[in-house]
């Protein structure tokens, strides 16, 4: 019997070859750029990392169940999919094959960086984003990891390597949030952005949630100083450090795109960025009467908050007044009629330098999470919240969900599916691409869905010692 493993390691072979004949000059259009290509060929050994056996150490494991049920192990084959070909059909207003020379081109220079490893081989760019998109360039660390004498050197040996720390939950985070919400500026042949243009021609949000796809990513690393379950604290650490990670991540591209706006560069990208609004601001159903226009109707659209929404939740309790105060001053920039990309980058590289401080306080303090946990919940459902848009409403929903379950609570209302499909539920179940329903959802979408969900937390909350 073919195993599972042996299928897809054989459609993976074909792919390769498929790449093969069509072409292998993925990065030949960056003459400049210097990098040595590293294969994973040896990563996935059953002496390395490749091993089916499940008595062994997760370790020896890790390429295996990467390969099996890692979703980026096929991250660059959905972009040879005929919905994918839509999308760069779109893009370009030409219909595209993709075994075409053109849309090949426009893997290049839109996709490949995120879809793809750029340390990889040509021919083994259809793996996917391999160990490298996560781990960096393995030709600084791929003859020494292995070694005892480098693992002896504990976290120091991320000091003068290329290996990212992906062991603590920030560098993680931060691996994570590069693609998921975006990079200009990277040092290599490539940026990650995922602009307007690209979302309207069909590419779907990027509403990213580093404690929700941690529940349900296929774990392949070892656990023992990370608990983890529901009902214990480790959900509001993982969420709060992401949380302010993937605040970090946006604000430097934030930061990017307003100062590519002031540059002289020949080539001319729009600003604002669409992107940077929330999509129900355009997005929605026009109806009468509208909870929109409740608190007068605004000429122009709200920033997507997405990111920053309930960090004071995340946050320090002293540091909340010095959040609100930047976050107000960067709101009142980007939010007018024709924002100064100037004064965003320097209220938004404020607001990102004082992040960093705040993660670094965040990450080394080791607190009572029950202590911390109870007053941010209750301060998040008394009294209840109004919502500037569809995205706000989601983080609220999120962050409650986190917070009450740490403190072992548990819902019996399931107010909404804010989110592509709940992170919250059926945890076991692998984490996978669904149909884009951000764009859809806002138009039924109502505040008051929530208020049963709310008062049940207050009732709980009322009840406690």
């Amino acid at each position: 019997m073919i195993s599972r493993f042996s299928r897809q390691f054989s459609i993976g072979l074909f792919i390769v070859q498929w790449v093969v004949a069509f072409g292998d000059d993925h990065f030949s259009v960056y003459p400049n750029y210097e990098m040595q290509k590293q294969s994973i060929s040896g990563c996935m050994t059953t002496a390395c990392h490749g091993s089916n056996v499940p008595d062994t150490e997760i370790g020896q494991r890790a390429g295996k169940i990467w390969f099996d049920r890692d979703p980026h192990a096929q991250a660059y084959t959905n972009l040879l999919t005929n919905a994918s070909a839509r999308i760069v059909s779109r893009l370009v207003n030409v219909e595209l094959k993709p075994s075409s020379q053109e849309y090949r081109d426009i893997l290049k220079a839109k996709c490949v960086s995120c879809h793809a490893s750029e340390s990889a081989p040509d021919t083994q760019i259809a793996i996917g984003a391999d160990c490298q998109v996560c781990h960096g360039s393995a030709d600084a660390w791929g003859s020494q990891h292995y070694s005892s004498e480098w693992r002896a050197l504990g976290k120091s040996r991320f000091d003068d390597t290329k290996m990212f720390n992906v062991e603590s939950l920030a560098g993680r985070a931060q691996v994570c949030s590069s693609c998921h919400i975006g990079e200009l500026n990277r040092g290599g042949p490539l940026d990650r952005e995922v602009d307007h243009r690209l979302m309207a021609a069909g590419h779907p949000p990027m509403h990213f949630d580093f404690e929700s796809f941690s529940r349900r990513y296929p774990v392949h690393w070892d656990t023992k100083d990370e608990p983890v379950g529901t009902g214990s604290s480790i959900g509001f650490e993982r969420w709060r450090v992401g949380k302010i990670t993937s605040a970090i991540t946006k604000l430097k591209l934030l930061v990017a795109r307003a100062e590519r706006a002031t540059s002289q560069s020949e080539v001319k990208h729009d600003w604002p960025e669409l992107t940077e609004y929330s999509c129900s601001s355009c997005h929605h159903a026009l109806v009468q009467p509208s909870w929109r226009q409740s608190g007068g109707v605004k000429s122009i659209a709200d920033w997507d908050d997405w990111n920053v929404s309930q960090l004071d939740s995340a946050i320090r309790d002293h540091s909340v007044v010095e959040l609100k105060s930047q976050i107000a001053s960067l709101k009142s920039q980007i939010e007018r009629a024709a924002p100064d990309p100037k004064s965003v980058a320097i209220n938004a590289e404020s607001l990102r330098r004082w992040l960093e401080l705040e993660l670094k306080q965040v990450s080394s303090t080791r607190e009572n999470a029950v202590a911390i946990m109870l007053p941010k919940l209750q301060s998040q459902v008394e009294p209840f919240p109004k919502f500037r848009n569809w995205e706000s409403a989601a983080q609220w929903y999120i962050s409650t969900r986190v917070l009450s379950e740490g403190l072992g609570m548990k819902c019996s209302v399931d107010p909404i599916r804010l989110l592509m499909d709940d992170p919250f539920t059926d945890e076991n179940r692998l984490w996978k691409p669904g149909p884009s329903k951000e764009s859809n959802g806002p138009s039924g979408f109502q505040p008051d869905m929530l208020g049963n969900y709310n008062n049940e937390l207050l009732k709980q909350l009322r009840k406690r010692p």
